[in-house]
């Protein structure tokens, strides 16, 4: 578990409509698995197992909730209580307090200055994380941020990450996240003709980037950002699910 202090470690996707949810990712990501867990008055909590690692899943939200459909990632943290109080202190917002699930760990749901919204995490098992993602699998994660100064102060005091600044040609400055000198995260600027509201953005692995977006514009997925390659990391592509839940896909070097 120490070893995963600071990154993301699970990432549950909370739809209107879980069955067209599950329908959309396990035709586009054959090397998923999901197993149906019954979770009592909440439903059913749909386990995705991706080439052989537990990573996530997939939740039902009532349409009538005005709740869009979004993925939220989890980062695993010592004290969940304590990094909530640091939430508070930092300027965030918790949307839900600290709850603890059995056999499973502590978590809550809290919104950054800008208002994207993450889980601090108090793992009570540990959770594996593949060494290299393979395809199906999560990659990265990336705050897309109308105030890139107060998103990295807030960061820094609630997961204690640091920050390495990058120039980016004709992009801005691109921010990375770390801990213990590896990237865990990013964030880059919103563009300012961006009509949405500052999120956390989930990648999810593909080799075949190409092929997996015309895979996923035929299941209904809309295309916002087409595949293209940022020269020494790697090809990809942002789009918004069946159900309008925002992702991207990822494939290293280019």
């Amino acid at each position: 578990m120490s070893d995963n202090l600071g990154r993301f470690v699970w990432h549950d996707l909370m739809t209107t409509d879980a069955q067209k949810s599950l329908e959309f990712y396990q035709q586009l990501f054959p090397e998923w698995t999901v197993e149906d867990l019954g979770i009592g008055a909440a439903g059913t909590y749909h386990l995705i197992r991706a080439n052989g690692f537990q990573c996530g899943g997939i939740v039902a939200i009532p349409e009538d909730a005005g709740i869009p459909s979004h993925w939220i990632g989890y980062v695993a943290v010592k004290d969940c209580d304590a990094a909530v109080e640091r939430v508070k202190e930092a300027a965030g917002a918790v949307v839900m307090p600290a709850h603890t699930a059995p056999g499973i760990g502590r978590f809550a749901v809290v919104a950054d200055p800008v208002g994207a919204i993450v889980k601090p995490f108090e793992v009570e098992r540990e959770i594996h994380l593949p060494t290299r993602p393979k395809s199906g699998q999560f990659a990265y994660d990336e705050c897309l941020s109308n105030n890139v100064p107060a998103t990295q102060r807030f960061y820094q005091s609630v997961f204690g990450w640091s920050v390495i600044e990058t120039p980016m040609d004709g992009l801005g400055t691109y921010t990375s996240f770390r801990v213990d000198e590896k990237d865990t995260a990013g964030c880059q600027a919103m563009p300012p003709e961006a009509d949405g509201n500052p999120v956390w953005l989930s990648y999810l692995y593909a080799e075949d980037i190409d092929d997996r977006v015309a895979k996923a514009e035929s299941l209904g997925a809309q295309l916002f950002v087409e595949p293209q390659n940022v020269p020494g990391v790697g090809r990809f592509a942002v789009l918004a699910d069946s159900s309008n839940a925002l992702f991207a896909l990822f494939r290293r070097g280019v």
